[in-house]
């Protein structure tokens, strides 16, 4: 009977293997759903519908997007770890990917064991901003107020487990900063708190307060990157202005699908994705997005995801972020 059975297992994983390997020679033959785990309007939300527009010229299929926010992108992402492995679910995140599992120790699901990374199309840094009639005007006339006037000057980020909090966070601690946290739920309101001057600066993405300092209703100070961008002329990086050699903070975002979906499946999505970032049309829409094009293919993708979930669990329990 035991070999019955293994025999029975053996049979059974042929039919399986030769199920998959015809489901990606016809790939895809049916709309792909790309769930993105944040609020429509956003710039994941505008890079995944720019995406899924131009994956559906090359794919000869509807790319539907999904939007299912909530719990800092653990819902939606929960949706594509539980989808078939067969590339008609697929995930559009952000870094919040990696950042989660020190912010939710019980996710529903493992980031790196339940995923395919298929490829990373994007990077950008985040930006410090002070209010228009802020007493200072670069970041180091700030560091100087904060510290003689301790306590006094808040700053709002959006809330929970970005860059955007975490990242200033991380640069308060190493800078010894005797300033305040106020957490908001949104990029647009923390943005907008600091243009009528509720807080005194905020830690956003660049894109997110460079319009408000091009107009005077916001003063742009740093940028994170580690070394100047041309995604932001003439803006000094923290590591420059604060004397913190090295000191970088990076959103990245990707395209992911289930674990266990089919190589062929995953090359050539990633195939098609690289061709996208490759043309101009897509250069002057990330431009226009303040972004850099970031291609790294699957291995490559993986290895940032894991880096990057050690480097925020070692932030967060470094610096005592919590769950805000």
């Amino acid at each position: 009977m035991f070999k019955q059975l293994l025999q029975g297992a053996a049979a059974a994983a042929l039919l399986l293997s030769a199920s998959l390997s015809h489901a990606a020679e016809t790939y895809p033959s049916r709309p792909v759903t790309l769930v993105v785990p944040f609020a429509p309007g956003g710039g994941v939300d505008q890079i995944g519908r720019y995406l899924a527009k131009r994956l559906e010229g090359r794919l000869g299929q509807p790319v539907i997007v999904e939007n299912k926010p909530g719990a800092g992108a653990s819902i939606g992402t929960a949706r594509v770890a539980q989808a078939g492995p067969d590339g008609y679910t697929l995930l559009f995140t952000s870094i919040a990917h990696a950042i989660n599992p020190a912010f939710y120790p019980d996710l529903p699901f493992d980031t790196l064991k339940d995923f395919a990374p298929i490829a990373t199309v994007a990077s950008s840094p985040n930006s410090i901003a002070a209010r228009a009639d802020a007493p200072f005007n670069t970041l180091q006339e700030m560091m100087a107020y904060a510290r003689a006037h301790p306590d006094r000057l808040t700053y709002g980020a959006i809330s929970g487990s970005t860059t955007m909090y975490l990242g200033m966070a991380m640069f308060v601690a190493e800078a010894r900063l005797p300033v305040r946290y106020i957490p908001y739920n949104g990029t647009p309101q923390s943005v907008q708190a600091a243009v009528a001057g509720e807080v005194d600066m905020v830690s956003s993405g660049y894109s997110s307060s460079e319009t408000f300092a091009k107009n005077g209703r916001l003063k742009m100070l740093a940028v994170s990157s580690a070394e100047p961008t041309p995604l932001a002329p003439g803006v000094p990086t923290i590591a420059e202005a604060a004397g913190l050699p090295g000191f970088e903070v990076k959103n990245w975002m990707g395209v992911l699908a289930p674990a266990r979906t089919p190589a062929a499946i995953v090359a050539r999505l990633e195939g098609e994705l690289k061709t996208i970032l490759a043309d101009a049309e897509s250069e002057k829409f990330f431009q226009s997005m303040k972004n850099d094009r970031f291609y790294s293919p699957p291995d490559a993708f993986r290895k940032l995801i894991a880096a990057d979930i050690e480097r925020y669990r070692k932030i967060v329990q470094e610096i005592g972020a919590a769950q805000k």
